[in-house]
């Protein structure tokens, strides 16, 4: 099974509580205006990653969890069950959903809730922008959905970070960037 990918940050601090794998997926059909993954949005662009080589990837590291954002992860919900099922009580994982609940619970996406530790839900509102926990505006909400989240939720905010790439590019990531 394959997961469609804009790219990948093997270690963040600013994408979630403490040190963790981050993948931005590739399509969103939700789109929100002010939206800074802009890039993430076209369904064809990005390229195929296996999700044996992301368990393997996130199985051998030192890491606290895995970020799953985008893009729109639900718009992957069978890749995206596959690779939570596979990796839920190995490792923390967290991902950021522009669908409110009800709209998770509507299109009928609710069975991925037991198995995340965190998540974040709701569209992003540049008219709302916020500093708070792990998310871009206020309207968004974060719930904490095991003792594992709940735990890390007290862990330090990182806003922002700047990773450099092998070919020197820049990328500045965060939820306040």
């Amino acid at each position: 099974v394959d997961l469609r990918i804009n790219h990948i940050i093997p270690v963040s601090q600013a994408n979630g509580p403490g040190r963790r794998y981050t993948i931005w997926v590739q399509g969103c059909s939700i789109r929100c205006p002010g939206c800074s993954n802009k890039d993430t949005w076209d369904q064809v662009a990005g390229h195929d990653v296996l999700i044996n080589q992301i368990v393997a990837d996130v199985s051998r590291s030192d890491l606290d969890g895995i970020t799953i954002t985008g893009g729109e992860p639900l718009d992957q919900f069978h890749a995206l069950i596959y690779l939570c099922s596979v990796l839920f009580e190995q490792i923390s994982i967290f991902i950021t959903t522009g669908y409110t609940m009800a709209q998770i619970k509507e299109k009928g996406y609710d069975g991925i809730l037991n198995l995340l530790d965190m998540i974040y839900t709701g569209p992003f509102d540049p008219t709302l922008i916020c500093s708070g926990q792990w998310r871009g505006s206020s309207n968004q909400e974060i719930t904490y959905l095991t003792e594992l989240g709940r735990k890390q939720s007290i862990l330090p905010v990182v806003s922002k970070e700047i990773h450099i790439n092998t070919q020197g590019d820049a990328l500045e990531t965060g939820f306040t960037i």
